[in-house]
């Protein structure tokens, strides 16, 4: 024993040499080599070769597989995306291709073929109104002749957009613009234009000019989670982006999204802003040129494959555990060690740090070792957690402050403003319902809020509310409420539908405005239009006796014609101020124009009228049926005097219709019959010049007066003027088919129909 001591001490000397270690796993591979050929190894020799040879090829395979589903997972993807991009490019030449039928419909008008401008104002403005987007006709040196930006009538400037030159060098295919700068990048604008060609010639360019957030609402509808969607026109400049629209449109495309182009076509590799990196998915749009894009996170496009990683991580670390309960079984010589890092379990779970533990077996040494490392990473992730928890409790505790400015702002506004959950109960109002009602907000809850509203007008207001909440749509209307002293007043009350970031809906906002004074205001002017119609009326009384008494001391046949004739025609001006004053001077039905008119020609004496009457219900604006009404005042006149009323058996036939061609026009013909032999006029009259020459320039349209033998035929034709605000909300705009009139009764038309 004492001989071997410094042989011994010799070799551990000579270990610490630094061939020491490359010695030992020398002389260990030597010894392993020969046992390995005799088949006298240690079991955890075989222990080890036989896990490599049972979980290696699986492993392996299933890594394999895992690549090889990783590739077509991400070009399915990228294939799903580009899908997608191209549906919201389909959206935009759809949009845009709509927008181009309806200029390219409109550049046919003939009033801009006859320069009407005027007329093709009106028509623009209906046009405006329905699709939303302002109209634009210029001529090519861009001066403007049309702007429903503008109120009519108001001076228009000079100015042209970029493609103006291109449209007037004699291209004859629609137009769409770039981003268009405004004043806020919500502001932009693009423009879409066709030219207008009159007898060959580009005459004028005709253009919508639409926002930026029109491309912005197609880009949100088709828009996915996660994703920054949007279009680039075709210089690269941004002009819509979901989401912060407001701080990249106007702003040129970034470089550095197209790095690496992709085996997919119009898929790239780059990096955002943030120099993070994406997936850019690509497609243009065929009719505009723009191109719309698709900038997808990395993170999200491998989104798929955790499942799998954690899987096949998961598959491995069950691998791990059986190997250990293997070996633990096997090597019953290190059970020391390994109870040892048994007991550092309650350590563990306590969060504690645990020592690491020395182990002659280098897995047992290397799991001690991640023990003990991934007790830190236990330890760090606590604290972090306790940091989370931290910046949520502030992230509430934010939220409950924005609550409360939200609500200290609610009641500070001068309106009335409520909020429903989605059963339609009432869950917020404002301090001003308890200021204006006098009472608190939760004795309003379930049909409390009917004591409010006026008796009259519940039912209707109830139907209203009812309607909408059922079809989750905005509703506004007008109600009268009494407040907490008992007076009357008028609210103008709006609600929009909320929903959640789910599209759940959540119930209604709403506001309701005092509008007792936008009413007070209203009846005021009805009072004054009153007033102003008996001051008319006055005047046209003191016109007729300024004329009497002028014409008082003229003697002979001719001037009692004049005064008769004279006062006939303001009796007959009168009687169609009168129709126009029950009117409100809004307009007059066509059909109590004629019967005022030829009231005084056809006797009241029990016989049969004179007068053939038949035609549609139709609506005249002022100074139509002031025209209309003087020519059948001249028409009716000069029968009495000479044609088919100066005679027993006479007759007047009064017929009118409505066509379209494609204008809507009227034909109104008057014809005499039964009266004595017609003689052509040698000179032309007053009348027959207040008929042919003044109705045809009052009414833009033709008139013709034939004196046929068996009578008078006079036929007027004029286009309709397109009817008044006021009209289209009274609902007085519907007109008749071609075709359809009403049955000639011989009869006196009735002046009290509507």
């Amino acid at each position: 024993m004492s001989a071997s001591g410094p042989q011994d001490g010799g070799a551990e000397t000579a270990g610490k040499t630094p061939l020491g270690p490359f010695r030992r796993r020398s002389r260990r591979l030597g010894r392993f080599l020969p046992a390995l050929w005799r088949g006298d190894v240690s079991t955890q020799v075989y222990l080890v070769a036989l896990v490599i040879a049972l979980i290696g090829p699986g492993l392996l395979f299933t890594a394999i597989l895992l690549v090889r589903y990783a590739g077509t997972e991400r070009a399915r993807f990228e294939q799903d995306a580009r899908e997608n991009v191209r549906g919201i490019a389909l959206s935009v030449d759809r949009d845009t291709a709509g927008l181009v039928s309806v200029l390219q419909t409109l550049a046919t008008s003939p009033r801009l073929k006859d320069a009407e401008f005027a007329n093709f104002d009106t028509q623009a403005r209906l046009v405006r109104d329905a699709v939303g987007l302002d109209l634009l006709l210029r001529r090519p040196d861009g001066q403007q002749l049309v702007n429903t930006a503008v109120p009519p009538g108001a001076p228009l400037p000079r100015g042209s957009l970029p493609f103006d030159r291109e449209i007037a060098a004699g291209t004859q295919r629609a137009m769409v613009s770039g981003l268009l700068h405004g004043a806020s990048p919500n502001a932009a604008t693009y423009a879409i234009a066709v030219p207008v060609s009159v007898e060959g010639d580009i005459a004028y360019i005709l253009s919508f000019s639409a926002p930026v957030t029109r491309l912005q609402a197609l880009v949100a509808r088709e828009s996915i989670a996660g994703w920054m969607t949007g279009i680039s026109d075709r210089d690269g400049v941004v002009m819509a982006r979901i989401p912060d629209s407001a701080a990249i449109v106007g702003r040129p495309r970034l470089g550095t999204l197209r790095q690496k182009q992709t085996d997919t076509a119009g898929v790239w590799e780059g990096k955002d802003r943030q120099m993070r990196p994406v997936t850019v998915v690509e497609a243009r749009a065929r009719l505009t040129g723009w191109t719309v894009g698709a900038v997808i996170p990395q993170s999200l496009v491998d989104a798929r494959l955790h499942g799998w990683i954690w899987a096949f991580c998961g598959f491995g670390l069950l691998v791990l555990a059986t190997s250990s309960i293997l070996a633990l079984s096997l090597w019953s010589r290190v059970a020391r060690p390994l109870r040892r890092l048994a007991a550092t379990g309650h350590a563990l779970e306590r969060g504690e740090a645990i020592p690491r533990i020395s182990s002659p077996v280098n897995e047992i040494r290397r799991l001690g070792e991640v023990l003990a490392d991934a007790s830190i990473r236990l330890r760090t992730r606590s604290a972090e957690r306790d940091r989370a928890l931290a910046e949520t409790e502030r992230g509430l505790s934010a939220l409950r402050e924005s609550e409360a400015r939200f609500r200290h702002m609610a009641d500070s506004a001068p309106a009335l403003i409520w909020m429903t959950d989605e059963t339609a109960e009432i869950s917020f109002t404002n301090m001003h319902f308890e200021h204006l009602f006098g009472e608190a907000a939760r004795t309003l809850a379930g049909d409390g809020w009917h004591r409010i509203v006026h008796p009259d007008d519940l039912p209707a207001f109830s139907t209203l509310f009812r309607e909408a909440f059922e079809a989750r749509e905005p509703f506004r209307g007008e109600v009268r409420v009494v407040d907490r002293t008992g007076r009357v007043r008028w609210l103008r009350c709006e609600g929009v539908p909320r929903q959640d970031d789910t599209g759940a809906f959540l119930g209604y906002t709403g506001c309701n405005v005092d509008i007792t004074d936008a009413k007070r205001a209203e009846e005021h002017l009805l009072l004054l239009i009153h007033e102003l119609n008996h001051r008319v009326k006055n005047t046209l009384a003191t016109v007729q006796s300024i004329a009497g008494q002028s014409l008082r001391r003229l003697e002979g046949d001719e001037a009692a014609s004049a005064r008769a004739a004279f006062e006939a025609r303001l009796l007959a001006l009168a009687r169609v101020h009168d129709v126009l004053t029950r009117e409100s001077w809004e307009g007059a039905e066509l059909g109590t124009v004629v019967a005022d008119a030829i009231a005084p020609l056809d006797g009241d004496d029990g016989h049969a009228s004179r007068f053939r009457v038949s035609g549609p219900a139709l609506r005249l604006p002022p100074r139509f049926a002031l025209s209309i009404a003087m020519a059948l005042h001249e028409l009716g006149t000069n029968a009495v005097k000479y044609g088919a009323l100066s005679r027993e058996g006479g007759r007047v036939a009064i017929t009118w219709s409505v066509v379209r061609d494609p204008d809507v026009r009227l034909i109104l013909r008057w014809s005499e019959s039964g009266g004595p032999a017609v003689v052509p006029p040698t000179r032309t009259g007053f009348g027959s010049r207040l008929i042919e020459r003044s109705l045809a320039r009052d009414l833009a349209g033709d008139v013709q007066l034939l004196f046929e033998e068996s009578g008078v035929v006079c036929v007027i034709a004029a286009p309709v003027p397109p009817p008044t605000l006021l009209e289209r909300r009274a609902g007085l705009t519907d007109l008749p088919l071609p075709g359809r009139h009403e049955a000639g009764t011989g009869q006196r038309p009735d002046a009290s129909r509507p």
